[in-house]
């Protein structure tokens, strides 16, 4: 009954909106302040009204969209709640670039739109910044990139931010609505006592599979290829289960079914890190922090309906935690996703990441995991790394299928911006060198998905042909069929599902991966992709169950944007 739970059901409200009535009289503005991108209007007595409209987006290319992907953005809903209740704003509209088209025509003068921006979709959120500040609006970038390169982001809009902007947001917006807006506001790092729910009242649910809820900020591990331990630092910030449980409660209301605890490590507190503490003090401190989890685990087994399931990022070396898996599955976490990486250990040396297993040790875990804890295992891995040769990948590929994982990723090494693979491949400092050091890749839409020069591969393509062949052979409709049988599914439903989820995947994600929710491109990949994604959300859908929980979704964040109209 696997994807009656993992996958799941959920309905939710059309796009709606927070929308201000009346707009507030700013007063002691001088006229050297006007700004033709404002929507300012001088009033008789000297004074100025000001409102505007306010434009949360994930921007993603591609003006064709299939309308489906796995989970909801995190950045959007979260900084709707930030959002002060100011009469200054008329209207707040969250749009995901990766499931609709942005609205330009509905953008006016005065208008503030806020991207958030990753390396991989920076290019358009540049060629987008440029189009509304053509329509008088102002630009502000947040997330990822804007925290790596502030002044590259100010290149092309009005004002970046850096670190977690719920630090910062309701400042940025009061100085904007005043006519002080800043060029860089600096988030740093939020407490966990002051995670904010999501405004999910304020989304479109319905092409999305599973919710994305963080209960964790922050990985203690250092992986070369990735820029989350740098950006988040390593000392797990966790969330309040309290806070968890409420807002998993609205969402079972609002019809999900699976949500995705989007956290960088679900398990930030490991059995060696314990007993390997540096002071009594620092004992103390992990295990209280592994006790919160076990705590956290117990309340979802007894608060939230069993058929709920959920799915996270973990380690390896959960595997040596019996009590933690056990807990994990009676709280009904029944997916997660592992980072494998590589199955050689000159792979995992070459991505700091020997902590890993290979061989029997590796494929021993993975069962330990699936028997014991998660039944459904992603398996995220890398080709290219310097180690890597044809042979390496082959094995790699013919290791993926038979090793007993439910989902895989294959994607080639991309040194991104804010990584030590970065820094290190830029310097000449590693055995994979940059083509060209000097060259930006992000800010070039045709960048070459291969931007080292690899010594044990013929050419780029070859390289490229190997991961094409992994995707292929792993989400073969024999290959699928094979795993589905394997999981014991007794109605056609099930392995229905699971069939289409799969083949939903490879369409929409085997060029980038997981992490980069892409736009697919082609009429025909597009097709097949959007009738999936209808068939899944068809087969695994759940329509809202409670409609009080609902009307309280605004009095679930610490500060609130405005209700929509009737």
């Amino acid at each position: 009954m696997f994807w009656g739970a993992l996958c799941a059901k959920l309905l939710g409200p059309r796009v709606r909106s927070a929308t201000v009535p009346t707009p507030i009289v700013c007063s002691h503005w001088a006229n050297d302040l006007f700004h033709p991108g404002r929507n300012l209007q001088p009033m008789s007595d000297g004074e100025l009204a000001c409102s505007f409209t306010l434009f949360l987006v994930n921007p993603a290319p591609d003006a064709e969209r299939i309308n489906f992907s796995v989970s909801t953005p995190r950045a959007l809903p979260v900084l709707a709640a930030v959002t002060p209740d100011r009469d200054y704003i008329r209207e707040i509209r969250l749009v995901d670039q990766a499931i609709e088209e942005f609205p330009f025509s509905d953008v006016e003068e005065g208008d503030l739109v806020g991207l958030s921006v990753h390396t991989a979709n920076i290019v358009y959120a540049y060629e987008m910044a440029s189009e509304l500040k053509k329509r008088g609006a102002t630009v502000v970038f947040g997330g990822p990139h804007a925290s790596i390169f502030p002044e590259e982001t100010l290149e092309h809009g009005d004002a970046a931010v850096t670190g977690d902007a719920e630090l910062v947001w309701a400042q940025l917006l009061d100085d904007y609505a005043a006519g002080r807006l800043q060029e860089n506001y600096k988030g740093g790092r939020v407490d966990p006592e002051s995670f904010t729910p999501a405004r999910w009242d304020l989304m479109n649910l319905d092409p999305y599979l599973m919710a994305s809820v963080q209960t964790v900020r922050g990985c203690p591990k250092q992986c070369s290829f990735c820029s989350v331990w740098v950006q988040d630092g390593q000392v797990p910030r966790v969330r309040t289960n309290d806070a968890i449980i409420q807002e998993l409660k609205y969402l079972y209301a609002a019809g999900f079914r699976v949500v995705l605890f989007a956290d960088d490590n679900f398990y930030p507190y490991t059995l060696e890190d314990i007993k390997n503490a540096r002071s009594d003090e620092q004992r103390r401190d992990l295990q209280a922090g592994y006790d919160g989890r076990m705590e956290l685990l117990t309340r979802l087994a007894e608060e939230i309906p069993s058929d709920m399931k959920f799915a996270t990022q973990i380690t390896m070396e959960v595997a040596e935690n019996p009590e933690y898996l056990a807990a994990m599955r009676k709280a009904n976490v029944i997916g997660v996703l592992i980072g494998i990486e590589a199955v050689t250990p000159e792979g995992l040396k070459a991505v700091n990441k020997e902590w890993n297993s290979v061989g029997e040790e590796l494929v021993e875990k993975l069962t330990t995991i699936r028997t014991q804890g998660p039944k459904f295992i992603l398996g995220a891995l890398i080709f290219g790394l310097e180690s890597d040769t044809p042979e390496s990948l082959e094995y790699t590929k013919v290791f993926a299928r038979n090793c007993g994982i439910a989902l895989a990723q294959f994607v080639p090494l991309v040194p991104f911006p804010g990584t030590v693979d970065f820094a290190l491949m830029k310097r000449g400092k590693k055995v994979l060198q940059m083509k060209d050091p000097n060259y930006e890749y992000w800010l070039d839409a045709d960048h070459p998905r291969i931007l080292y020069n690899h010594p044990n591969f013929e050419s780029d393509e070859h390289l490229l042909q190997k991961v094409n062949e992994a995707w292929e052979d792993f989400y073969s409709p024999g290959a699928i069929f094979g795993r589905s049988r394997g999981f014991g599914y007794k109605r056609f439903r099930d392995h229905l599902a699971y069939f289409a989820l799969n083949r939903g995947l490879f369409t929409r994600y085997r060029r980038h991966g997981l992490s980069q929710d892409s736009a697919v491109r082609g009429n025909k990949k597009r097709r097949m992709a959007r009738m999936l994604g209808k068939l899944i959300l068809w087969l695994l859908r759940a329509k809202p169950t409670n409609t009080e929980m609902l009307d309280l979704a605004p009095d679930l964040s610490a500060q609130q944007a405005k209700r929509p109209a009737a």
